[in-house]
This record gives C-alpha cells, structure tokens and sequence, in this order.
C-alpha cells in the first residue's frame, strides 16, 4: 500500500498529521523533508461555525448562478471530456 498523507514534524512531539491515519500496528514509512517554512497548524472548527460564516457572507445575488447556468456549466465540461 502506498499512500501520501502531509504531516508536519515538531521536535517535542514528533510526527503530526494533518488526518487520521487508521493504522493500528508498525508499519514502515518514507519521510521526505521538505524546506523548512512557516506554517499555521489548522485548528479544529464546527459545521455550525462554518454555515454561520457562510451565511454571515453571502454571496450578492449578482453573482449567484441559477441552477440551470450551473446546469449547462457541468454538461459543458462533461461534454469537453468526452471529446
């Protein structure tokens, strides 16, 4: 089994990642290091946060699309791959 997952290593508490990995034994790795940057770890939110986010900042109604132009959008591109 190969599988990419990101991580971010910190020197106190080894290897963080960024999902949940369902290994429950040892299993052997590759660790690459990339450069060393500054990074945010992400903080867990709610789904309740996020709608009232959403819904705090809508969208303006000039640049919603109706269902039938998100329609058309989807059947444009379907038919691009199909060609």
């Amino acid at each position: 089994m190969l599988q990419t997952v990101e991580a971010i290593y910190d020197p106190q508490k080894g290897l963080l990642f960024s999902e949940s990995i369902p290994i429950n034994a040892p299993i052997k790795v590759l660790v690459t290091f990339m450069e060393q940057s500054q990074f945010i770890t992400p903080k867990k939110g709610s789904a309740q946060a996020l709608l009232t986010s959403l819904k705090t900042h809508a969208l303006p109604k000039s640049a919603q699309l109706s269902n039938a132009d998100i329609e058309a959008h989807v059947a444009e591109i379907a038919e691009g791959w199909n060609s």
